[in-house]
């Protein structure tokens, strides 16, 4: 599973870990440092990148694994072509490849980037700072903006435009990233 909320955790950490501190993704600039949403938006589309390399080639090391020491033979009996073929499943034996990334979490990153842009740069209520550090306490001592993100703001799937044109610039970068 690919986690795309956690793309955008990197982005607005400058591509660190908050929880483990590990830099897992290239250096897009602090939260202080993005001053407008596109300069948001490139930084989590620098972060999708990267990330996806790194999924796709540890998918291949994996794939790797399975095809030389992990055989199925039960399942290549039932897939076409890999008895005509004489390989299993894992080793090229069926005819098409069903290798995905399974990305995660489309309607919640929608959902974040949506309550940011509206929040922060849309309205100015708050500077994005202060909701990231909002988010990293967990909404300690901040019920009120919790419950606002929550139930106040712009959500995919509710027939909102601006949330679901979000949506589809997401899903087009992950796409782009591939």
């Amino acid at each position: 599973y690919f986690n795309l909320p956690k793309v955008l955790e990197l982005a607005l950490h400058d591509g660190r870990d908050p929880r483990t501190g590990a830099q897992l993704g290239p250096h897009t600039g602090t939260n202080a440092e993005l001053g407008t949403f596109e300069e948001l938006v490139t930084a989590f589309e620098r972060q999708l990148n990267r990330l996806v390399d790194v999924k796709i080639r540890g998918n291949q090391v994996i794939e790797r694994l399975y095809a030389t020491q992990m055989p199925a033979p039960f399942l290549s009996v039932l897939i076409d072509d890999c008895i005509a073929r004489g390989r299993d499943y894992n080793a090229g034996g069926a005819r098409y490849n069903n290798t995905f990334i399974q990305a995660v979490g489309l309607g919640s990153i929608t959902d974040s980037l949506a309550a940011v842009k509206t929040l922060v740069f849309d309205a100015g209520e708050m500077a994005l700072p202060e909701l990231v550090a909002a988010l990293d306490a967990d909404f300690a001592e901040e019920e009120p903006l919790r419950q606002r993100l929550l139930h106040r703001m712009p959500k995919y799937g509710n027939d909102d435009d601006a949330a679901d044109e979000l949506m589809v610039r997401v899903f087009e970068a992950g796409f782009a990233a591939v």
